[in-house]
């Protein structure tokens, strides 16, 4: 009886059993993890059954994504180090999901950062220093060129907008990474990255397409661009839509701008010479200022034109610029869900240039898209934008800044009236040069249309969760056809005529580029690994061709074919093509302690077959000593703490296409007569030239404190660039005069200091302050002729010297005093003096953002220290009698004090009775001096200033329409505080790429603000 009890109990214990065991059915869960707020993928997190270890742990793969067996009424377990842990229930109804991650503040060691070929990493990994800069700082001060918005935000990192266009609707740009590394100053230029893809340019990116850029500083940062990386790399990732998350987003930014910080100029004596009135005279060397009313030029159909004699009581040059406009428009839409998102958008921006009729605009639109089919994650971007550009040429600023204070150039606006003085043939003064500055404007426009189409492919695939392997093929494609004209004036004055002329130009530009990526990740116990290997294949054509006639027919015909005499121009293709190797290992130590290497082969076309292939390795490390020393760990002072390190040798390649080739060119009347004759370039083609290699190192110290409310970057680079490519003279005995060698050496030394904090954070205030410092000792080591190297004008390369060197003739001195002649002339120097490195070697960066409420305020401070700069438009102000020195002494005769004079016998005595004459020959000379038109370029100024309100939730509450709505008021270029010295203008705007250099046609710069709105819908 007993017996059957006990059967019957073990049969119902089975079946309770049994069904309890088929009601956890058995699932495979597929998935992947994003990051909350930017929607990216994460790499590397842990997957793992709450309670069942027999199901194992997997981690996330390149694109987040994962695969494990599981039960229903399970748990997952999801985290990731710097991130929040979650847990995420497993029902009947799970489907391939994704799961969020939200970031831990509290740990700084996880900020990812874009690092080379696009790559997410976790900034703890890094040997290097990198930084990164967000939308929202980036588009605080809501400009268009997204180069320039970076400007003292990135310890180590200059910003110069360069003249390349005098109405600066479309400013050059010059940007360098600690300091200069190649004497070509063509060769100095970061790389560009776009979502992955090497770019030339990156000038026509609309800044509200980025989300973020991070700066990688230096070879050792890019170490996997090899050549292209050696001058640090510009890493952008471009927005893309929110998974559930479809929005429309639209703002608008208004701002004027006026120019500011024009060279002094005397308005004491207007036109004529030797202290006499004349009524044509270009130059201000007449009497002083009377009120009379004068006569005017020339008569005009019989009539004698007349002027009052007087200085307008603001400055008459004022009346020749424009206020400028810049109306930015931008509309965005973004969604998405969990296997695809989409990012579209439109920009238009129209800018009125403060030069009379200069004008751009600039249409754009992007789409960015991606799509995930099961292990293939794909994505597509493209961007085009067609920007317009019409300004015109150097000339009229010149006119401006020589001719006398009592010229209206209000007035001079109505130059198309043939009866009016202001006309081109009724002019006062019939000079070329001194034309009526706003008919000059009107007359010489160069007018362009830039096609810029940017596009990339992209798949990757996961062949298991430790190996993927990504495809990436990027098209760039630029087309620009312009023309410059200037229109024909016929006038019985020889001085007044212009031979129209037409130049017709396009310029094409084209790049392939194609990478082939595998990654593989594989973790053993404490121990992480990944190895990276990579093929890149890159193409560039170039072709350039213009078509010029120079001696039109007609005034208002502007065609080759309506011409006297023969037509000029030419066409240029060059092609270039590279091919790469490059991998990357890097293994991990319990998450603290990271070493990295990397090497690449690259095969370029412009060296000989024999010298083309090269090789870079390099080395870096990383310690998180907070997390390895258990004294440290959750210590409330020190949070968090790293130390990194790097080497690298990077070779470099600084020839442009087919410089090795021996080129002829045809030269008339050689050998004789007509026939068709070519003689060789001067310049020998040396086909031994090797690469020039920068060896470089670098190390740093990472600290957090107080939960990371307060953080600091300290980082220290060395860079030695050997074997320099440039040109050099050689004995005209060879049959050339220059040569191309490997002799020049470049030394860089670089600190670099950034912290930031968060003074306070509560309920309804914020303020966070940001600061950045870099100190920059550049030196030329070793010149292949002697001991200098002219770069430009009076900039040059000395050895042991700062470079470059700013080197000028001075006023020949005893004790310190200026030495005159017998006559009280100024004596120039025997020898040009060293004044100082012409690149501000202290930099430094503030910024600043206080949020109360709904309001917001930021400003970004910017000072640059150490340096000199020279201006070639004070010479021709001395010359033309508008510099404000030349009324010093009310044109009369003086004793210049404090100066020696010079006797016959060479003797030098004290000046006590030799008179300086003071007029135009005597300030002419004083102008000629170099070191007259010298300054220091020491500068602070409010770079940009925002102030902003968010409409209050409350107010949009009970409507559908808008999500999110702000204002506000954005400043550029403010105020700026100079060394008492300068009275050229703003030090860091250049002309033609030369640093601390202002030519005589470079325009003064200008200052904007204005308005801005946002809304989201």
């Amino acid at each position: 009886m007993i017996k059957n009890y006990f059967s019957i109990l073990l049969l119902l214990l089975l079946a309770t059993y049994s069904l309890d065991l088929l009601g956890q059915t058995h699932v495979t869960l597929a998935g992947r993890v994003l990051e909350q707020e930017s929607d990216e993928p994460i790499r590397g997190v842990s997957v793992s059954v709450k309670g069942n270890e027999r199901s194992g742990s997997v981690i996330t793969g390149s694109q987040g994504s994962f695969r494990i067996q599981a039960h229903q009424g399970q748990k997952l377990i999801v985290s990731h180090v710097g991130y929040l842990p979650t847990e995420i229930f497993i029902d009947k109804d799970w489907s391939d999901r994704v799961i969020y991650l939200a970031k831990d503040n509290k740990q700084l060691s996880e900020v990812v950062v874009t690092g080379a070929l696009g790559i997410k990493r976790q900034s703890r990994e890094l040997g290097t220093s990198a930084q990164s800069v967000s939308n929202e700082e980036l588009n605080l001060g809501k400009v268009v060129n997204p180069l320039l918005a970076l400007s003292s935000k990135v310890a180590g990192l200059r910003i110069n907008a360069t003249d390349l266009t005098t109405g600066k609707t479309d400013p050059g740009i010059q940007i360098r990474l600690r300091g200069t590394r190649s004497l070509n100053r063509s060769k100095n230029d970061p790389l560009y990255v776009v979502d992955g893809v090497p770019l030339p340019d990156i000038t026509r990116v609309n800044p509200n397409d980025i989300q973020d850029i991070t700066v990688l500083k230096g070879a050792n940062a890019a170490a996997l661009y090899g050549s292209e990386g050696v001058n640090g790399a510009i890493m952008i990732t471009t927005k893309s839509g929110k998974s559930d998350r479809g929005q429309i987003n639209f703002s608008n930014s208004t701002t004027f701008s006026n120019v500011f910080l024009l060279p002094p100029a005397q308005v004491e004596f207007g036109q004529g010479q030797n202290g006499i009135y004349s009524p044509v005279a270009n130059e201000s060397w007449g009497d002083k200022f009377n009120g009379e009313e004068r006569d005017f030029g020339l008569p005009i159909n019989g009539l004698q034109p007349t002027k009052r004699y007087e200085a307008p009581s603001k400055d008459n040059r004022l009346g020749f610029f424009d206020t400028g406009i810049t109306t930015q428009n931008d509309l965005s839409f973004s969604g998405g869900d969990s296997e695809s998102s989409y990012f579209m958008s439109l920009q238009d921006v129209r800018i009125k240039g403060i030069i009379p009729g200069d004008k751009s605009s600039r249409t754009g639109a992007r789409f960015n898209g991606s799509r995930r089919f099961n292990k293939l994650n794909t994505s597509f971007n493209v961007n085009y934008v067609f920007f317009k550009n019409n300004t015109t040429s150097d000339g009229p600023w010149l006119s401006v800044y020589t001719q006398p204070a009592n010229i209206d150039y209000k007035d001079a606006r109505n130059w198309q009236n043939p009866s009016s003085p202001n006309h081109p043939l009724n002019w006062y003064n019939p000079v070329a040069s001194t034309r009526n500055p706003i008919f000059m404007a009107d007359n010489n426009r160069n007018t362009s249309d830039q096609h810029t189409l940017n596009s990339k492919l992209e798949f990757n695939y996961e062949f298991a969760d430790w190996f993927d392997a990504t495809y990436r093929t990027g098209l760039y494609f630029q087309s620009e056809p312009g023309r410059i004209t200037n229109r024909k004036l016929t006038s019985s004055v020889a001085t007044r005529n212009i031979n129209g002329s037409v130049n017709d130009t396009h310029s094409g530009f084209t790049r392939f580029n194609n990478d082939l990526i595998l990654n593989f990740h594989k973790d053993f116990g404490d121990f992480t690994t990944k190895l990276l290997v990579g093929q890149n294949v890159r193409m560039d054509e170039r072709k350039q061709i213009n078509v010029s006639a120079s001696n039109l027919l007609f005034e208002d015909i502007f065609n080759q074919g309506s011409r006297t005499g023969e037509l000029t121009g030419g066409s240029t293709i060059t092609k270039y093509r590279s091919l790469a190797t490059y991998g990357e290992f890097t293994a991990g130590y319990k998450n603290y302690l990271f070493l990295t290497l990397t090497g690449r082969n690259d095969k370029v076309s412009v060296l000989d077959p024999n010298n083309n292939s090269y090789f870079s390795p390099g080395i870096s490390s990383s310690f998180v000593f907070t997390d390895a020393i258990e004294s440290l760990k959750n210590n409330s002072v020190l949070n968090y703490g790293r130390v990194y390190s790097s080497y690298n040798k990077t070779g470099n390649v600084t020839l442009d296409p087919y410089r090795l080739n021996l080129t002829y060119s045809q030269t008339a009347g050689f050998p004789y007569g007509s026939l068709v004759g070519f003689t060789p370039s001067l310049s020998e083609p040396n086909l031994l030239i090797k690469p020039e290699f920068v060896k470089s190192y670098e190390v740093g110290l990472q600290l957090g404190f107080f939960n990371n409310r307060l953080s600091t970057d300290i980082a220290y680079a060395h860079s030695d660039s050997d074997g320099q490519i440039f040109n050099a003279g050689i004995s005209s005995a060879t049959g050339f005069n220059s040569t191309i060698v490997n002799a020049g050496r470049m030394i860089n030394k670089t600190l670099e200091v950034m912290i930031n904090g968060t003074v306070i954070k509560n309920d309804k205030v914020k303020l966070d302050l940001g600061f950045n410092f870099s100190y920059t000792d550049t030196k030329a080591k070793d010149l292949f002729a002697g001991d200098e190297f002219n770069i430009f004008r009076q900039a040059y390369a000395l050895k042991d010297h700062q470079y470059p060197t700013l080197r000028m003739t001075d006023f020949l001195k005893e004790g310190g005093k200026i030495v005159l002649d017998k006559d009280g002339n100024v004596i120039p120097s025997e020898e040009e003096v060293v004044l100082g490195t012409m690149v501000p070697p202290y930099l430094f960066g503030f910024s600043t953002k206080l949020s109360y409420q709904s309001f917001t305020l930021g400003f970004q401070i910017d000072s640059r220290l150490g340096s000199w700069m020279y201006s070639e438009v004070f010479p021709r102000m001395y010359a033309a009698g508008t510099h404000i020195e030349t009324v010093k002494y009310d044109r009369q005769p003086f004793i210049m004090p404090n100066s020696m004079v010079r006797l016959t016998d060479g003797s030098v005595v004290e000046n006590t009775d030799v008179y300086s004459k003071g007029d135009k020959a005597w300030w002419t000379a004083y102008g000629n001096i170099q070191t007259t038109t010298a300054a220091k370029a020491d500068f602070l100024k409010l770079r940009e200033l925002y102030v902003g309100y968010e409409l209050p939730a409350k107010f949009l509450a009970g409507q559908k329409l808008f999500k999110k709505a702000s204002i506000g008021f954005v400043g550029n270029n403010l105020f700026i505080i100079r060394h008492s010295s300068n009275k050229i203008g703003d030090p860091e705007a250049l002309y033609n790429q030369t640093d601390g250099y202002a030519s005589f046609r470079q325009i003064p710069t200008s200052r904007s603000m204005g308005f801005n709105i946002n809304m989201t819908f």
